[in-house]
């Protein structure tokens, strides 16, 4: 139980600085989360399911990396509430595919180990980070729909070619607008840290078997020894 309780302190001090670096960096936040997805990956290489899950994450981090610079590179004269619209756009998209993914991972770890390591194919089971992770990118989508929303709010007179008397109340609409990187970087700390409180689950698991089997042993030890007491008492009795 002390433990545990360490490792969720050490958890939530490490979603502290690791969202700190973020904001240090200047939100670069994807560059930071790939090489984090890196290191992990490469000490932890053992973990298969923790690996296809990097794997995943690296992914579409990646990709979604790529598309901004693109944004970046081709839209550089368009207004900002088109910037905004992609990049929102970009951003739901990417957590939409991981969160599709992540919900079946669990049978393409399956087919891509039958596959390339048959032998190897019962190490792939369900962990706590498929659980958690699914909701986080749940609440990566809300924070990205509400993004999307509040931008298309905040310049309907440019989008929806509404009267400038109607969209000026809501020209002052930008608190999740001001608020999204910061959303983005705790949830993107929350991802890290959930994949090391897995890994720290699972290096726990092969101490838990050796305990069960020890306990299996002596139970049926004991209940072996204790019924043929009891029948070598009932045979002298009855002698």
């Amino acid at each position: 139980m002390k433990t545990s309780w360490f490792f969720y302190c050490i958890a939530m001090v490490f979603t502290g600085l690791l969202s700190y670096l973020y904001f240090y960096t200047n939100f670069n936040y994807a560059f930071v989360i790939l090489g984090t997805l890196i290191l992990i990956a490469v000490c932890f290489r053992t973990q298969v399911n923790i690996v296809h899950i990097i794997l995943i994450l690296f992914l579409f981090t990646a990709i979604e990396l790529g598309l901004l610079k693109m944004i970046a590179v081709f839209m550089q004269e368009d207004p900002a509430y088109k910037k905004n619209f992609m990049v929102y756009l970009i951003h739901f998209f990417v957590d939409v595919s991981v969160l599709l993914i992540l919900r079946k991972r669990v049978m393409y770890s399956l087919l891509f180990m039958r596959r390339f390591q048959p032998d190897n194919w019962r190490a792939i089971y369900i962990t706590y980070a498929d659980i958690l992770l699914y909701g986080i990118y749940i609440l990566f989508i809300v924070v990205d729909l509400a993004a999307f929303v509040e931008n298309l709010f905040r310049n309907m007179d440019y989008i929806f070619g509404v009267s400038e008397a109607t969209a000026k109340p809501f020209w002052s609409w930008n608190w999740v607008y001001k608020s999204y990187p910061y959303a983005k970087s705790i949830l993107l700390s929350c991802v890290v840290t959930i994949l090391l409180a897995t890994i720290f689950v699972e290096n726990q698991r092969p101490e838990q078997e050796d305990d069960e089997d020890d306990g299996n042993g002596n139970g049926n030890g004991n209940g072996n020894g204790n019924g043929n007491e009891i029948m070598h008492k009932t045979n002298k009795q009855s002698q």
